[in-house]
């Protein structure tokens, strides 16, 4: 179905934010974004640091509040009554940098349960969603009663995730969840948040400096520069603007580079390719007789 087509989960209108109002250090972080995100969608954030991206994700679920705009959730304005703002934080999860430090409790499973016993949930259910948060995530029964500090920090950062899965929201947001991992744990951690999105259904917005996670993933790319969304499109849309996005202090992944070498050594490949999946899939079509530049 066409995104057209359907209302968003997410709406916001013209929201600013400022920091350090009226001060010597006054910074104007967001300058007006206007941002929709569907039902099920995959959205990749971009942007160099101080863009907006962090502080933009922050508003989605009311933990910052715009100084002038609204932010809509289910077609509800989040400001709109002292409750709402509650209420979204359920509706929308928001995973931080490095969320292992966030962990608290005296046992994994504890930590998991604490947003499903905040949302007064029985006993019943909270194990439910404990269980099922714990198996998106890859998290066996026997982790579940030990300490957090007792873990890997891949594992850390997987419970610590379990914890805002297990409040089943509509939509996940998460900022670079594959900071400081090795590329086992990244790719087993992006594995996780895939499964999520896809058994659930949720929105998953992910906030990266990885142009190929965001290539891999990413049905839509939202690009930040100075306060405001600049690009937003598919990632071929994107990641086709080489010149603006490096004017941006941005690039391209590195695969279309790769791509573009071969281009130039004559290897007859699309112009669209942007993973190494498919520079592997245009190899093998040309080494089985195909056309390289077939999609």
């Amino acid at each position: 179905m066409s995104v057209q087509t359907r209302e968003p989960i997410i709406r916001t209108e013209n929201i600013k934010h400022t920091y350090s109002s009226g001060t010597p250090f006054e910074f104007a972080a967001l300058r007006g974004v206007d941002f929709e995100a569907y039902p099920g969608e995959y959205i990749g954030i971009i942007g160099r640091t101080g863009s907006g991206k962090s502080t933009f994700i922050q508003h989605l679920n009311g933990l910052l509040k715009p100084e002038s705009g609204k932010i809509f959730v289910g077609g509800i304005d989040i400001h709109s009554s002292k409750e709402e703002p509650r209420r979204a934080r359920f509706r929308v999860g928001l995973v931080f940098q490095f969320p292992e430090y966030q962990l608290f409790e005296e046992t994994v499973y504890k930590d998991i349960a604490f947003g499903p016993k905040n949302m007064g949930l029985n006993d019943t259910e909270i194990d439910e969603r404990v269980r099922e948060a714990a198996r998106f995530v890859n998290l066996g029964d026997d982790i579940l009663e030990r300490s957090p500090f007792d873990l890997s920090g891949g594992q850390r950062r997987r419970a610590a995730i379990a914890g805002v899965i297990a409040m089943r929201p509509e939509v996940l947001i998460l900022d670079e969840p594959t900071a400081g991992l090795d590329p086992q744990g990244r790719d087993e951690l992006l594995a996780n948040i895939d499964a999520y999105h896809g058994e659930r259904g949720a929105t998953v917005i992910i906030v990266t400096h990885s142009m190929e996670e965001a290539a891999r993933r990413a049905e839509r790319i939202c690009v930040f520069s100075n306060g405001k969304i600049v690009m937003n499109g598919t990632p071929t849309e994107v990641f086709r603007e080489g010149d603006a996005l490096a004017a941006m202090g941005l690039g391209v992944p590195k695969a279309a580079l790769i791509a573009t070498r071969l281009r130039a050594l004559g290897v007859p490949l699309r112009d669209d390719i942007y993973t190494t999946e498919d520079i592997k899939d245009a190899l093998i079509a040309i080494k089985n007789g195909g056309d390289g530049r077939a999609s």
